[in-house]
C-alpha cells in the first residue's frame, strides 16, 4: 500500500467518523459518497443501507432475494455504470472492492436461510473505487449512475476532499451530477 493510498484511507476514515458524529444514521433511501483526491489517486467510497439497494436487510429468503443481491453486487462492480468522470481527467480504474452482506450465502446457501442470524440489525453495503488520473486538475465533476441502478435510492450525501479544496453536495435522481470543488 502506497503512502497515497494510506492518506486516502485516513481521509475516508475521517469522513466516516464525522458522519457518525453528525448523526449519519442508517436511513433507508439515503446513501453516502466520499471522494478523496490525492495527487493522481482518486478514491471513492459509496455506503448505503442494504434496503436502499435490494429492498431488504436480512439473509435472502428466496430465489428472488438471492437474485437481487447478485444483481446489486454486479452493478456495484460495474464502475462505468456507477460513476462517470470527465474524459479529460484521464482516470482509469485501479481497484474495486464491494462489500455486500449475504452475497456468499446467496451463492452457497446450504441451509435455506443463509448463515447469518437475524437480530433486527441494520445492514449496510459498501463499494470502494480507486482510480489513477493522468490529469487530476480536470476532475471538475462526477456523475453517478447509482439512482438508475438502484431505484429505491432517494438521496446521496456526498463529501469531497480534493487538491482544490473540500466540498459537500446532496445528489438526487434529478440531479446526479456533482460539481467538485474548484481551485480558489
Amino acid at each position: 500500500m502506497t503512502a497515497q493510498h494510506r492518506l486516502a484511507g485516513l481521509c475516508l476514515a475521517m469522513f466516516a467518523v464525522a458522519a457518525g458524529a453528525d448523526g449519519g444514521a442508517h436511513e433507508h433511501g439515503v446513501a453516502h459518497l466520499h471522494l478523496v483526491q490525492e495527487g493522481t489517486t482518486l478514491s471513492l467510497v459509496f455506503e448505503s443501507p442494504l434496503d436502499s439497494l435490494v429492498g431488504f436487510e436480512h439473509a435472502p429468503r428466496d430465489a428472488a432475494q438471492k437474485q437481487a443481491l447478485h444483481q446489486a453486487h454486479e452493478a456495484l462492480e460495474d464502475v462505468a455504470r456507477m460513476v462517470s468522470l470527465p474524459a479529460a481527467s484521464g482516470c482509469v480504474i485501479g481497484e474495486v472492492e464491494v462489500e455486500l452482506p449475504f452475497v456468499e450465502d446467496a451463492h452457497h446457501d446450504h441451509h435455506g436461510k443463509g448463515e447469518h442470524a437475524e437480530h433486527g440489525e441494520h445492514t449496510d453495503a459498501q463499494a470502494h473505487y480507486t482510480f489513477t488520473c493522468t490529469q487530476p486538475s480536470a476532475l471538475t465533476q462526477l456523475t453517478v449512475g447509482l439512482f438508475k441502478a438502484f431505484p429505491r435510492l432517494e438521496r446521496i450525501d456526498a463529501e469531497a476532499a480534493t487538491a482544490a479544496g473540500q466540498g459537500k453536495a446532496v445528489l438526487r435522481p434529478a440531479q446526479a451530477t456533482w460539481t467538485l470543488p474548484a481551485p480558489r
